[in-house]
C-alpha cells in the first residue's frame, strides 16, 4: 500500500516557512499598480473544470481581459494551449509572479498556490473551488489545519490558523449552486457581506449543457475509449474521496474483486475504478469488466456524469454533481465514524444517503444487484438523486460560468475605478 502523496500537515509546514516570502510580496504589491484589464487564472487540475470555464466565459466577455494561465508544468503548458488558451505563462518563473502582482484579478479552484501565491495581495479573488462543500473545509475541521507533530509547539497552531484565517478572508468571490452550501463556506473561509454568492458553478455547466440525450451521448462518447468491448453495457463509476495521505479502507479484498467481475457480468455492465488524484490506495485490480480510469487518463470527472448509470462512492462532492444526472447512487463508507470524528461532514449521512449506505463492498454489491434488477429500488434511487439536485443546483440552465464572470467583472470595476 503506497504512503505517499500530498498531506496537510506537510502543506501547512510550507505555508508557515513562506511567511517571509509573503510578507515580501505583500510590501511589493503596495508599490505595484494592479492593472484591471489582465486576468491571472490557475488551477491544480490544469486547465480544465471550472477555472477552464471561467477562462472561456471571460473571453467571452462584452469587453474581455487579457487572459493569462498559469501553468505548473511544462505539460500543463501545453494541456492548456492546446485547450485553446491563447497566453501561457510558468506561474514560478518571474513573469509568472510578475504577472500576479499587476493582475486585477486572480481565479482559482484550490488555493492560492494556483497562482503565484506571493504575489495576490490586492487583487480580486475569484475562488472557484472543486467541489461543493460536503466534507468540512478549511477552519471548520481540524485535519485542514493540522500541522502533524509541530502542534506541540506552543504558539504555532494559532499562527496557522490565524495565517489561514487572514488569507482566506481575502476572497472576492466565492460562487456556490446552492444557498444550502453558503453558510458552510462562509464559515469555512470566514467569509460574509456577499462574498459567497449563489450563481451556480462554472465546473458545472456541463451537466446542463444540451438536451439530455445530447448529455448522455457527449459523456459517452468520453468513456467509449475506457470501455474495451463492452461500449454498450451499463458503466458504474466508483469514485473515493481522499484520506489525506492515509490507505483507502474502500479499496476491496481479493474475494469482492472476484464477486465485482461476477456481477459485471452477469449484470453486463463495466465497473470504472477512479481513485481520487492525491488518493492513495491498491487499485491494482483490473479486468475486461473492472477496469482503471485515473485522472492522468481522463482528467475531468463532470463530462463523464451523464454517461454513467450509477456512482459509488463515500463522502466526495462527485455525489452532488451526478445528483442532476437522476442516476443511482451508492454510498460506501466503511470508516463513517472515524472520518466524521478526524475530517467531519456538514450534513447528515442517513439524509445524504437516502437511509441507506453501505459499509463494505458486498453491501454495495447486493444493492447494486438490486438497482438494476428491481424496478422499485431503482425508481426510489432515481427520486432520492432528483431530490438532491434540487436542494444542491438552483441553476441549471448552464450559464453559470458567464454570470461568475460578469460578476468578477463588475467586482474589478469597482475596485480599481479610482
Amino acid at each position: 500500500m503506497s504512503s505517499g502523496g500530498f498531506r496537510f500537515a506537510r502543506g501547512n509546514l510550507g505555508k508557515l516557512l513562506g511567511i517571509p516570502r509573503y510578507a515580501a510580496g505583500a510590501l511589493r504589491a503596495r508599490v505595484t499598480r494592479r492593472d484591471p484589464r489582465l486576468w491571472v487564472v490557475g488551477s491544480a487540475f490544469g486547465p480544465a473544470d471550472g477555472a477552464l470555464a471561467f477562462h472561456r466565459a471571460a473571453a467571452a466577455l462584452p469587453d474581455p481581459p487579457r487572459l493569462v494561465w498559469l501553468a505548473r508544468t511544462p505539460k500543463e503548458a501545453a494541456r492548456a494551449r492546446n485547450a485553446g488558451v491563447a497566453e501561457v505563462v510558468d506561474r514560478d518563473s518571474r513573469e509568472g509572479y510578475r504577472l500576479t502582482l499587476r493582475a486585477g484579478l486572480a481565479a482559482v479552484t484550490h488555493g492560492f498556490g494556483d497562482v503565484n501565491r506571493y504575489g495576490l495581495s490586492g487583487a480580486v479573488i475569484v475562488q472557484l473551488w472543486h467541489g461543493a462543500p460536503l466534507k468540512k473545509l478549511h477552519a471548520d475541521s481540524p485535519a485542514v489545519t493540522t500541522l502533524g507533530g509541530l502542534e506541540r509547539v506552543p504558539g504555532v497552531s494559532r499562527v496557522m490558523r490565524a495565517a489561514y484565517r487572514r488569507g482566506t478572508s481575502r476572497i472576492s468571490l466565492f460562487p456556490t449552486g446552492s444557498g444550502f452550501f453558503a453558510p458552510f463556506l462562509a464559515s469555512a473561509f470566514h467569509l460574509h457581506d456577499g462574498q459567497v454568492q449563489v450563481t451556480g458553478e462554472p465546473r458545472a455547466d456541463v451537466l446542463f449543457t444540451g438536451t439530455e440525450d445530447e448529455r448522455r451521448a457527449a459523456a459517452r462518447a468520453v468513456l467509449a475509449p475506457h470501455l474495451g468491448d463492452h461500449v454498450d453495457s451499463r458503466i458504474v463509476l466508483y469514485a473515493p474521496t481522499w484520506r489525506d495521505g492515509d490507505p483507502d479502507p474502500g479499496v476491496p479484498t481479493a474475494e469482492q474483486w472476484q464477486r465485482m467481475d461476477a456481477v459485471c457480468e452477469r449484470l453486463d455492465l463495466v465497473m470504472l475504478i477512479r481513485p481520487h488524484p492525491l488518493g492513495v490506495g491498491d487499485y491494482d485490480h483490473t479486468s475486461d469488466r473492472v477496469r482503471l480510469l485515473t485522472a492522468a487518463q481522463q482528467p475531468e470527472s463532470m463530462p463523464l456524469l451523464w454517461g454513467l448509470d450509477a456512482l459509488v462512492t463515500d463522502y466526495s462532492s462527485m455525489i452532488v454533481d451526478y445528483a442532476a444526472t437522476g442516476g443511482a447512487i451508492l454510498l460506501l463508507a466503511p470508516d463513517l465514524d472515524s472520518y466524521r470524528d478526524t475530517r467531519g461532514l456538514y450534513v447528515d449521512y442517513r439524509w445524504l444517503s437516502g437511509g441507506a449506505w453501505s459499509t463494505t463492498w458486498d453491501e454495495v454489491l447486493d444493492r447494486m444487484e438490486a438497482v438494476f434488477t428491481d424496478p422499485e429500488v431503482a425508481a426510489a434511487s432515481s427520486g432520492h438523486s432528483q431530490e438532491l439536485a434540487a436542494r444542491f443546483h438552483e441553476w441549471q440552465d448552464g450559464r453559470s460560468a458567464q454570470r461568475v464572470a460578469t460578476i468578477a467583472a463588475d467586482l474589478v470595476r469597482r475596485r480599481f475605478a479610482s
